[in-house]
């Protein structure tokens, strides 16, 4: 009987703070991180302001929970079963929209959660998405789409910069197409490479 009641505790401290996370980034999403009150957050969560806090310390310390709930979200819709696609090219591109919709990417909001991620060290959401790039990366040199000599990590990590470059410029108002459409190019620039035919020459 007490292990009943202790899972059956658990399974609600697990479903309150899943519906605190998902107020928060639906109220981060509507009205932005900094116009969000805990107080708001606790109420579209249908819960007292204090229970709030016995889940997370301040407003800010949800965001790398919100991230590595996030992350989650984003490896099952990497999973070809799932219906995403073969290639693991077509995959890394599908991530790169995926997170640059995803709230956490507005600008404002990152320098928060890398700022979080700081005394949050046991959540590195920028490490995790490098680390699942690397994997599509490692998928895609098995494919044949991507070359076999460089590593991994080193292109997943030149890929997420790019990530980044590409939102930056697109939240600073260089928007020459929808931003889906240029990360999408600036994968296949990565890919197709920039060398004109005399880049190898000597001088």
């Amino acid at each position: 009987m007490m292990s009943k009641t202790l899972s059956r505790r658990e399974r609600k401290k697990r479903e309150t703070r899943q519906r605190l996370m998902e107020a928060a980034l639906r109220l981060f999403r509507e009205q932005g991180y900094d116009a969000t009150t805990v107080e708001q957050i606790a109420e579209s969560a249908d819960v007292a302001k204090g229970t709030f806090f016995n889940y997370f310390e301040t407003k800010e310390a949800i965001l790398p929970a919100l991230a590595e709930w996030r992350l989650g979200q984003l490896k099952e819709a990497l999973m070809p079963e799932r219906g995403a696609p073969a290639s693991p090219v077509a995959r890394i591109k599908l991530a790169l929209r995926l997170v640059a919709a995803n709230p956490l990417s507005d600008p404002a909001m990152a320098r928060r959660l890398f700022a979080a991620g700081m005394c949050h060290r046991d959540i590195r959401p920028g490490r995790a998405l490098l680390n699942l790039l690397a994997e599509q990366v490692r998928q895609a040199q098995a494919a044949g789409e991507i070359r076999a000599d460089p590593d991994p990590i080193y292109l997943g990590g030149v890929i997420r910069a790019l990530f980044f470059q590409q939102v930056m410029m697109w939240h600073h108002g260089y928007r020459p197409a929808p931003l889906p459409e240029l990360l999408d190019a600036a994968v296949d620039l990565l890919l197709d490479g920039i060398a004109g035919p005399k880049w190898r020459q000597s001088p």
